[in-house]
C-alpha cells in the first residue's frame, strides 16, 4: 500500500490549461519537467490487490473525497470469443444477468438501485463484459451480496429470455440497420480485421440473434462467468482491509471452473492494401482508413504503443491539431475528421481516421490529403514545441480523466482486463511524456505502410460523380474487396440502458 498526498489532477489540469495559451517553450518545459513530477503520484492512492483461492481478483482503491463506493466487476470474455452461430451472446447474455436470482428475483436488483440512491449499468466489448454498480458507501456490502449472487444464481427463464431477445433485435435494428454509418462501419471491420475475431459484430448479425436459443445463454454462463474468469474492482470511500473481508464473506464460497480457450486476436502484419467502396442512404460522402497497428499488450517495443496515441493527438486533438488546422481550417478540402487508436487492446488494433470531403472535393483528392499528412510525419521530425504542446495536453486530460472513482475504476479495470497491470495507470504520464519526435518518425514509417492500409468510400445512394476513374492507390486487382451485405461489423462497446 502507499500513499501520497500532492496537487490535486484537478488543480493539475487547471494549470497546464492556464500554461498553453502563452504559447512559450517555457510553459510546457515547466509543465513536463515540474507538474508531471508533482502529479504522477497522485493517483497513486492506497490501493490494495488480493486474489481470493477460488481465482477471484480483487483491486481496491481507497478514495475518500466524497462518501460513494463504485463497485465494478470485468469478466474476460466478449464478442471476440463467439465463434460460430453464437455472435452477439455475450450482450444477449448482459441483458439477462439483471432478470433476477432465486434470491432477488425479477427486477429487483434495479428497484434496490433506485431506492437506496444508487446507478447500475453494464457494457459489452470486444474482450469484456463488464457490471458496475455505485452506491453511497452505507450500502457497500448491499452491491456486493448482489453481485456475487448474480454470478453464481442467475435465473436464465424463457419468460424473460423471450421478450428480452426481441429488446436487442430493436437495439440492432436502431444502432446498425437503420443507421447507414454504423453498418458502413460494421462492413468496413472485416477488411480492416481479416483475420482477427475484433471484425465480429458486438451485438451479431440479426440472422444470429434469431438462432440463439436460452440453453445457449446458459452454456455461456456456465463457460464464463466464474469467479477465476472475473476481476472485481473497488473505488471510492471504503478501508480496504475491511472491504476485501467483506468480499471474501459474499465472493469466497463460490467454486471456480475451468473456462475455454479464448479466440486468437492478433492480425498478421502487412497483409496487402484493400478498399471497399459503398452506397447507403447517407447525405454526403465519408472516407475511412484504418492503418493495422500493434497495442500496448502485443508490440515488441511498448513504446510503440505511446508513440502511437501521441501521432493521434497529433493529427486530432482540437482545432489546432494537424488535420483539423491544415485540411479543415487552411485548405478546407474536409469539412470533418477524426482519429482514433485504442493502445490498452488485449489484441492488435486500428489507427483510423474518419472523414468528410468538402463539396466538390472527391475521395481521392481527401485521401491523397490525409495520406500526405501522415507521409510528413514520416518524413520529417516533429518539431519540438509542438510534442511538448501535445504531450502536455494529452497527459492533462489523461490525469484528469482519472480524478473520479468512476474513471479510475475504468482505468483499473480495463488495463487488467487486457492483460497489463492496473499500476501501470500511476506510470502512464512518465512514458507518454518521454516520447520524442524521434519515436513519432519511427513509428509513423513502420506501421503506415501502404500494406496495413484498408480504405472505405461510403458515398450516398444518389451520387454517381464521386468515385473517379482512377483507382485511390495503385493496388493489386486482387487486394480489392467489394462490400457485401451479408458481412457487417458493429461498434466496438454496447451499453446495456440499465442506468438508473
Amino acid at each position: 500500500m502507499s500513499s501520497k498526498k500532492t496537487i490535486s489532477p484537478r488543480l493539475f489540469n487547471y494549470l497546464i490549461r492556464s500554461l498553453l495559451p502563452i504559447g512559450l517553450a517555457a510553459s510546457s518545459i515547466l509543465a513536463s519537467s515540474y507538474l508531471y513530477a508533482d502529479t504522477r503520484s497522485q493517483l497513486t492512492r492506497t490501493t490494495f490487490e488480493t486474489t481470493l483461492k477460488n481465482g477471484l481478483k480483487v483491486i481496491i482503491r481507497e478514495d475518500h473525497r466524497a462518501p460513494m463506493v463504485m463497485t465494478h466487476i470485468w469478466y474476460k470474455v466478449g464478442s471476440s470469443d463467439e465463434s460460430g452461430n453464437l455472435l452477439g451472446i455475450s450482450h444477449a447474455l448482459e441483458h439477462m444477468m439483471f432478470k433476477g436470482t432465486t434470491k432477488v428475483p425479477n427486477d429487483e436488483f434495479t428497484r434496490l438501485s433506485r431506492i437506496y440512491g444508487g446507478s447500475i449499468n453494464a457494457a459489452t466489448f470486444t474482450n469484456y463484459t463488464n457490471y458496475y454498480q455505485l452506491y453511497p458507501k452505507a450500502y457497500f456490502p448491499m452491491a456486493l451480496e448482489l453481485e456475487a449472487d448474480r454470478m453464481s444464481n442467475l435465473r436464465l427463464q424463457q419468460q424473460d429470455f423471450d421478450p428480452e431477445i426481441k429488446v436487442v433485435m430493436e437495439e440492432r435494428r436502431q444502432r446498425t440497420d437503420d443507421n447507414p454509418r454504423s453498418l458502413a462501419f460494421e462492413r468496413f471491420k472485416w477488411i480492416s480485421y481479416p483475420t482477427s475475431h475484433y471484425r465480429q459484430p458486438v451485438i451479431g448479425h440479426m440472422k444470429n440473434l434469431q438462432n440463439i436459443k436460452l440453453t445457449d445463454l446458459k452454456q455461456w454462463y456456465k463457460e464464463w462467468y466464474t469467479p477465476n474468469n472475473a476481476i472485481l474492482v473497488i473505488v471510492g470511500d471504503v478501508d480496504a482491509e475491511s472491504a476485501i473481508r467483506q468480499v471474501q464473506k459474499y465472493f469466497g464460497d463460490i467454486p471456480s471452473r475451468k473456462t475455454p480457450e479464448r479466440n486468437d486476436v492478433l492480425e498478421f502484419e502487412r497483409i496487402g492494401y484493400r478498399h471497399m467502396e459503398l452506397k447507403l442512404p447517407v447525405q454526403v460522402p465519408n472516407l475511412y482508413m484504418s492503418w493495422n497497428v500493434h497495442s500496448l499488450a502485443t508490440a515488441k517495443n511498448p513504446q510503440d504503443a505511446y508513440a502511437l496515441n501521441i501521432i493521434r493527438n497529433v493529427l486530432d486533438s482540437g482545432i489546432s491539431s494537424r488535420l483539423q488546422d491544415k485540411l479543415v481550417r487552411q485548405r478546407k478540402i474536409l469539412t470533418a475528421v477524426s482519429a482514433s487508436y485504442d493502445p490498452y487492446n488485449r489484441g492488435d488494433s486500428l489507427f483510423s481516421i474518419s472523414a468528410l470531403p468538402a463539396d466538390g472535393i472527391k475521395m481521392e483528392q481527401a485521401q491523397k490529403a490525409i495520406q500526405d499528412e501522415i507521409d510528413l510525419l514520416k518524413a520529417e521530425l516533429v518539431k519540438s514545441p509542438e510534442v511538448e504542446r501535445i504531450t502536455t495536453r494529452f497527459i492533462s486530460n489523461l490525469i484528469y480523466s482519472q480524478d473520479d472513482i468512476s474513471g479510475q475504476a475504468k482505468m483499473i479495470g480495463n488495463l487488467e482486463v487486457n492483460g497489463l497491470s492496473f499500476r501501470l495507470m500511476d506510470e502512464l504520464p512518465k512514458y507518454y511524456e518521454n516520447v520524442s519526435a524521434q519515436d513519432i518518425q519511427r513509428v509513423a514509417n513502420a506501421y503506415f505502410v501502404r500494406e496495413n492500409l484498408s480504405t472505405m468510400y461510403l458515398l450516398p445512394e444518389q451520387d454517381n460523380n464521386q468515385i473517379s476513374t482512377i483507382n485511390p492507390a495503385p493496388a493489386d486487382k486482387n487486394e480489392k474487396v467489394e462490400a457485401t451485405p451479408s458481412v457487417p461489423q458493429n461498434a466496438q462497446s454496447i451499453e446495456t440502458d440499465n442506468a438508473i
